[in-house]
Protein backbone atom coordinates (compact mmCIF):
# COMPACT_ATOMS: atom_id res chain seq x y z
CA UNK A 1 0.00 0.00 0.00
CA UNK A 2 1.32 3.59 -1.10
CA UNK A 3 1.59 5.69 1.79
CA UNK A 4 -0.33 8.29 -0.41
CA UNK A 5 -3.32 5.97 -0.30
CA UNK A 6 -6.36 7.34 2.30
CA UNK A 7 -8.71 4.52 3.64
CA UNK A 8 -11.52 5.90 1.67
CA UNK A 9 -9.92 5.15 -1.73
CA UNK A 10 -8.53 1.68 -0.25
CA UNK A 11 -12.36 0.52 0.56
CA UNK A 12 -13.15 1.49 -2.69
CA UNK A 13 -11.41 -1.06 -4.67
CA UNK A 14 -13.70 -3.91 -3.55
CA UNK A 15 -16.88 -2.66 -5.43
CA UNK A 16 -19.53 -4.79 -6.78
CA UNK A 17 -17.63 -5.35 -9.99
CA UNK A 18 -14.35 -6.58 -8.45
CA UNK A 19 -16.65 -9.06 -6.11
CA UNK A 20 -18.26 -10.54 -9.54
CA UNK A 21 -14.81 -10.85 -11.12
CA UNK A 22 -13.66 -12.64 -8.14
CA UNK A 23 -16.92 -14.46 -7.55
CA UNK A 24 -16.47 -15.72 -11.20
CA UNK A 25 -12.92 -16.76 -11.38
CA UNK A 26 -13.70 -18.09 -8.49
CA UNK A 27 -16.09 -20.42 -10.77
CA UNK A 28 -13.76 -21.99 -12.94
CA UNK A 29 -11.93 -23.38 -9.65
CA UNK A 30 -15.30 -24.64 -9.05
CA UNK A 31 -15.96 -26.85 -12.64
CA UNK A 32 -13.76 -29.38 -11.31
CA UNK A 33 -16.31 -30.92 -8.80
CA UNK A 34 -19.47 -29.53 -10.41
CA UNK A 35 -18.15 -32.35 -13.23
CA UNK A 36 -17.37 -34.81 -11.27
CA UNK A 37 -21.09 -34.24 -9.14
CA UNK A 38 -22.58 -34.20 -12.70
CA UNK A 39 -20.63 -37.17 -13.82
CA UNK A 40 -22.38 -39.00 -10.79
CA UNK A 41 -25.67 -38.01 -11.08
CA UNK A 42 -25.82 -38.73 -14.72
CA UNK A 43 -23.87 -41.75 -15.45
CA UNK A 44 -23.52 -43.24 -12.24
CA UNK A 45 -27.29 -43.75 -11.00
CA UNK A 46 -27.51 -47.00 -8.32
CA UNK A 47 -29.83 -49.18 -9.80
CA UNK A 48 -31.92 -51.19 -7.73
CA UNK A 49 -31.89 -54.90 -9.10
CA UNK A 50 -34.80 -56.10 -7.40
CA UNK A 51 -36.86 -53.64 -8.19
CA UNK A 52 -36.39 -54.22 -11.99
CA UNK A 53 -36.59 -58.08 -11.55
CA UNK A 54 -32.70 -57.74 -13.19
CA UNK A 55 -33.05 -55.92 -16.09
CA UNK A 56 -30.33 -54.11 -16.81
CA UNK A 57 -28.20 -55.44 -14.33
CA UNK A 58 -26.17 -57.02 -16.55
CA UNK A 59 -23.14 -54.97 -16.43
CA UNK A 60 -20.48 -54.44 -14.50
CA UNK A 61 -20.35 -51.55 -12.05
CA UNK A 62 -18.23 -48.77 -13.16
CA UNK A 63 -14.92 -48.42 -11.01
CA UNK A 64 -14.88 -44.70 -11.99
CA UNK A 65 -17.44 -44.11 -9.25
CA UNK A 66 -15.24 -43.90 -6.42
CA UNK A 67 -12.77 -41.68 -7.90
CA UNK A 68 -15.42 -39.08 -8.92
CA UNK A 69 -17.16 -39.22 -5.73
CA UNK A 70 -13.44 -38.44 -4.04
CA UNK A 71 -12.57 -36.14 -6.56
CA UNK A 72 -15.53 -34.66 -6.42
CA UNK A 73 -15.25 -33.88 -2.15
CA UNK A 74 -11.95 -33.26 -2.23
CA UNK A 75 -12.14 -30.34 -4.62
CA UNK A 76 -15.52 -29.30 -3.41
CA UNK A 77 -13.65 -29.11 -0.09
CA UNK A 78 -10.91 -26.98 -1.90
CA UNK A 79 -13.31 -24.69 -3.36
CA UNK A 80 -14.95 -23.83 -0.28
CA UNK A 81 -11.86 -22.78 1.63
CA UNK A 82 -11.46 -20.39 -1.59
CA UNK A 83 -14.95 -19.21 -1.36
CA UNK A 84 -14.16 -18.65 2.43
CA UNK A 85 -11.49 -16.59 2.11
CA UNK A 86 -12.13 -14.69 -0.97
CA UNK A 87 -15.96 -13.62 -0.12
CA UNK A 88 -15.77 -13.41 3.64
CA UNK A 89 -12.21 -12.77 5.27
CA UNK A 90 -10.69 -10.75 2.70
CA UNK A 91 -13.20 -7.48 2.49
CA UNK A 92 -13.38 -8.15 6.43
CA UNK A 93 -9.93 -7.34 6.77
CA UNK A 94 -10.04 -5.07 3.81
CA UNK A 95 -13.32 -2.76 5.41
CA UNK A 96 -15.02 -4.10 2.44
CA UNK A 97 -18.92 -4.20 2.29
CA UNK A 98 -19.52 -7.97 3.22
CA UNK A 99 -22.77 -8.06 1.70
CA UNK A 100 -21.84 -7.36 -1.20
CA UNK A 101 -19.14 -10.16 -1.37
CA UNK A 102 -21.34 -12.64 -0.16
CA UNK A 103 -24.51 -11.73 -2.46
CA UNK A 104 -21.71 -12.05 -5.68
CA UNK A 105 -21.54 -15.67 -4.23
CA UNK A 106 -24.57 -16.67 -6.27
CA UNK A 107 -22.17 -16.18 -9.50
CA UNK A 108 -19.52 -19.14 -8.60
CA UNK A 109 -21.76 -22.10 -10.43
CA UNK A 110 -22.21 -19.61 -13.62
CA UNK A 111 -19.02 -20.55 -15.55
CA UNK A 112 -20.18 -24.70 -14.92
CA UNK A 113 -24.04 -23.61 -15.89
CA UNK A 114 -22.29 -21.80 -19.29
CA UNK A 115 -20.15 -24.63 -20.20
CA UNK A 116 -23.04 -27.07 -19.68
CA UNK A 117 -25.24 -24.84 -21.81
CA UNK A 118 -22.55 -25.21 -24.91
CA UNK A 119 -22.42 -28.77 -24.50
CA UNK A 120 -18.85 -28.75 -23.27
CA UNK A 121 -19.25 -31.19 -20.42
Amino acid sequence: MRSDDTGAERRGRGGPWTAAGANLLLGVFAIFPAVCIHWLVTHYLAKDCAATGGAGCDQEPDMLGSFYLEAAAASGLAVLAMTVVVDFLMPRQEGWPLHTWLGMTVLIPVPFFAGLALGRF
